[in-house]
């Protein structure tokens, strides 16, 4: 993989200087593992894991990682043939880090990429990258990434699963057959598959997310259909917890943010908060109009913590959901877009992507402020390769992989969304998630 430099691509909209290509450093990931800076919060920075005493840990201490002073970003990508590589965005090197089989997609929680297949299997790759917030204060931290390992489900016909991830537990659901399975998240970082509970529930489409030690989970309705009627919290175990359990018909789409645990509805969205005893309520934000049922809010994404997260809204344009103020509002665009992912900046940026595969930039305030030339006309045009296309967001910059292109597109959204850097692969970038945050 290498940099082009935006001059010469054709796509670019406006001037920059150039990038040339460098040499590949020999080991990108160690060198940068060797770096010991100070944290975040003016503490000493971490101590070689032999070392460390419990009179001496200093704090945010993490066994086997080197603590960073900025989030070490990186991109995680995966070939059609399963290569998973990562892409150092702070020097623009990359390495492979893993082989696994070919997978249909990818999810991160900001450390571990959960690379799923419709076999009903799901491999666990540890990026070696993540970031601890501490609400004031935020440690970064660097290790060497690994392969955890694979969780299969109990039968063969289970289908693709969905991974959600919480601090303390990472759920598994095959929605295909209603099994569930709960993860450790601290034994993933340990580098193992170390099951905490597995349960069948009724097959349907629904959704399955941590809250601390609990679970959110959907329940179908007597109807027999496919989709959900409420969600309710639930032990490790799978039994209910007394009084924790509301009404959300079709529930679909799920998103942790600062605030707490999101989960769509048809009427809108449910917010899931936990008290300092654990114990969860749900507010219910409804759509400030009625909605049908092409442009309901099924998928959201946004800066990672952040509270205002982003989902399509069929062909109208864009759902903003504020957590904090419990408030939705639709920003309408002049083209339908594909994928959506909100800032949360202090200019309210939204970044978008539309069907001709075009990056588009609004904001709730002033609509579309940019658009770019097409930067992926092949893959827009394969439904296939179409489906493996992630836009993410981070704190200055998006990221886009181009499949059929070959490439990955940098861009800065908040400079006329500018294509910044492209990083060109060896190999189809099929798959795509941005880990570090």
């Amino acid at each position: 993989m290498h940099l082009r430099a935006p001059s010469s691509d054709p796509t670019r909209t406006s001037s920059a200087s150039t990038l040339r290509r460098s040499p590949r450093a020999a080991t990108a990931l160690a060198a940068a593992a060797t770096l010991v800076a100070l944290s975040a919060c003016s503490a000493p920075a971490a101590e070689p894991a032999a070392e460390a005493t419990d009179a001496s840990t200093p704090h945010g201490y993490v066994e086997g990682a080197s603590e960073g002073s900025e989030p070490q970003l990186r991109l995680a990508t995966v070939d059609p043939e399963g290569r998973v590589d990562l892409l150092d965005l702070l020097d623009g090197e990359s390495e492979g880090v893993a082989e696994i089989d070919p997978a249909d997609s990818l999810s991160t929680d900001g450390r571990f990429v959960f690379a799923t297949r419709a076999s009903g299997t799901v491999d666990v790759v540890d990026t070696g990258v993540w970031t601890v917030d501490h609400g004031d204060h935020s440690h970064y931290y660097l290790a060497e990434p690994r392969t955890v390992g694979t969780v299969e489900a109990s039968t063969p016909d289970a289908g693709e699963a969905r991974v959600a991830s919480g601090a303390d537990l990472t759920a598994v659901q095959f929605p295909a057959t209603g099994e569930r399975v709960v993860l450790d998240t601290e034994a993933l970082g340990a580098g193992e598959i170390d099951e905490r509970a597995r349960w069948d529930d009724a097959p349907h489409d629904g959704v399955v997310v941590p809250l601390g030690e609990s679970l959110i989970v959907s329940t179908p309705g007597d109807t027999g259909d496919e989709g959900a009627a409420a969600v309710r919290v639930v032990d490790l175990d799978g039994r209910p917890v007394d009084g924790a359990e509301t009404a959300c018909v079709d529930a679909a789409g799920t998103i942790t943010t600062r605030v707490g645990v999101v989960v769509g509805c048809a009427d809108g969205a449910l917010l899931a908060t936990a008290d300092d005893a654990g114990a969860v309520s749900f507010d219910r934000i409804a759509y400030p109009e009625t909605v049908t049922p092409a442009d309901r809010a099924v998928a959201f994404d946004g800066r990672r913590g952040r509270p205002t997260v982003a989902a399509v809204a069929g062909d109208r344009g864009v759902w903003l959901l504020d957590t904090r103020e419990r408030t939705w509002s639709l920003v309408e665009t002049p083209d339908p877009l594909i994928r959506v992912a909100a800032v949360d900046d202090a200019e309210g940026h939204v970044v978008g992507l539309d069907a001709a595969g075009r990056v588009v930039v609004l904001t709730a305030d002033d609509g579309v402020l940019a658009t770019t030339a097409a930067l992926l006309p092949e893959t827009a045009a394969d439904e296939a390769a179409l489906a493996g296309v992630t836009l993410t967001v981070d704190a200055s910059r998006a990221y886009l992989n181009a499949p059929l292109e070959g490439a990955v597109f940098e861009i800065d959204y908040a400079d006329e969304a500018r294509v910044s850097r492209t990083f060109e692969h060896v190999g189809a970038p099929a798959l795509l998630a941005e880990t570090g945050r």
